[in-house]
């Protein structure tokens, strides 16, 4: 049996073995060095019962921390379940493991977790706050969701107090028909300044940039743009229309009725592979906006919406950019609302928008609509800032 100095000494050497690896792969900025010095540090925590509480703590954050860096969050569960079992009395731990879950796409997983610590800890606001997501944005278990971020919010400035959270709550209500009362909770996160207004709720912004919902395009910098998307418009419009082949229903679950497809150009400021070649004439167009195809948190694409459709209130993830569509197709009984502001699709038109004010679109026509949409950076924005924020 090896002595308590020899099982020091190893604990001592793979720990500068992993702090060698680590430091290597941070300078080179290497993806193998990099699991090579989280395999050193798993190796390690495989000593923990011989390390204090702090030097656990310390070695499980670098690991959980590199983990996380490196995007492989399902390995990071023996992690959490090494600190479960040395802290079975710290409901935190739980959560963590909850939250690698739901990074790696896992909600099954996730919600298991959920259910054994909620038996443990039932009036965890964190975990209930955890449930309520997972119900409502994974499961469609809106209702039961809505009760839970109650349970979980009202009067709490604690952990669970976060944007994302009463973001979805606000969201449950508005899905569920109870629209005062998804005003008071945007009320109240704006007071707690989790939004920048009640109407904006974006979670990804720079606070100091000009807010308002409708914007004159020939006050920004996009006017020789949307001019020129209007002189080609019908020309746009027979491109979107020979590609309907690639258009693919929308994801987010915004609609509330009807059908609504979308076609995408650009995403995150990169083009799709072989789109352009499908439409030239939009894309040699939008390519002389710098701030359009190179703005990352944002999309170029066709969007079409059959008549009957409705779009349900809903805003958009980001301040940073703003909103321009091009009218092409059967825009008579067409409608957007933004803020408190309703307009009409004019063909072969453009209008410039902020997507982060509550928005809405009714489509009451009679044959499909076609829209061009293109997202800008927004003009306030630093040249540093452009090039820095990240992608969402």
């Amino acid at each position: 049996m090896a002595s308590a100095k020899a099982l020091s000494t190893s604990a001592r050497a793979r720990w500068i073995i992993a702090k060698a690896y680590d430091a290597m792969a941070e300078s080179r900025r290497d993806n193998q060095l990099l699991s090579k010095a989280i395999t050193a540090y798993m190796e390690l925590l495989k000593m923990n019962a011989k390390l204090s509480d702090k030097k656990l703590l310390e070695i499980t954050n670098r690991t959980l921390d590199r983990i996380q860096f490196r995007g492989i969050y399902l390995n990071a569960e023996p992690v959490h379940r090494l600190l479960i079992r040395r802290f079975p009395n710290n409901p935190g731990y739980r959560n963590n493991l909850t939250i690698s879950f739901l990074m790696a796409n896992r909600a099954d997983l996730a919600e298991e977790v959920l259910k054994e610590t909620l038996k443990l800890w039932p009036e965890d606001r964190v975990a209930l706050a955890h449930y309520a997501f997972v119900l409502k944005t994974l499961l469609n278990r809106v209702e039961e969701a809505e009760k839970l971020f109650r349970k979980a919010l009202e009067g709490d400035s604690g952990a669970a107090n976060e944007p994302r959270f009463y973001y979805h709550w606000g969201d449950a209500l508005l899905l569920l028909g109870r629209n005062n009362e998804a005003e008071e909770v945007h009320k109240q996160a704006a007071k707690l300044g989790h939004f920048l207004s009640p109407a904006q709720r974006s979670l990804y912004n720079v606070n100091r940039l000009k807010s308002r919902p409708w914007w004159n395009i020939n006050e920004t910098p996009y006017a020789r743009l949307a001019q020129a998307l209007e002189k080609s418009w019908k020309q746009i419009l027979k491109e979107g229309e020979a590609a309907r082949a690639l258009y693919v229903e929308e994801k987010e679950g915004l609609r509330e009725k009807g059908d609504w497809s979308q076609l995408d150009l650009f995403v995150r400021g990169r083009e799709i592979q072989d789109r352009c070649k499908r439409a030239p004439i939009t894309c040699s167009i939008v390519k002389s906006e710098a701030a359009a195809i190179g703005c990352r948190r944002g999309q170029i694409k066709f969007s079409s919406m059959e008549p009957g459709t409705h779009v349900r209130p809903h805003v958009g993830p980001t301040n940073c950019r703003l909103r321009m569509h091009l009218a092409l197709s059967n825009t008579e009984n067409t409608f957007m609302r933004v803020h408190k502001e309703m307009r009409q699709f004019q063909l072969g038109k453009t209008w410039l928008f902020d997507d982060s004010f509550e928005h809405e679109v009714w489509h009451n026509g009679t044959g499909a609509r076609l829209v061009l949409i293109v997202d800008l950076w927004h003009p306030d924005l630093t040249a540093a800032e452009r090039r820095t924020l990240p992608a969402i």
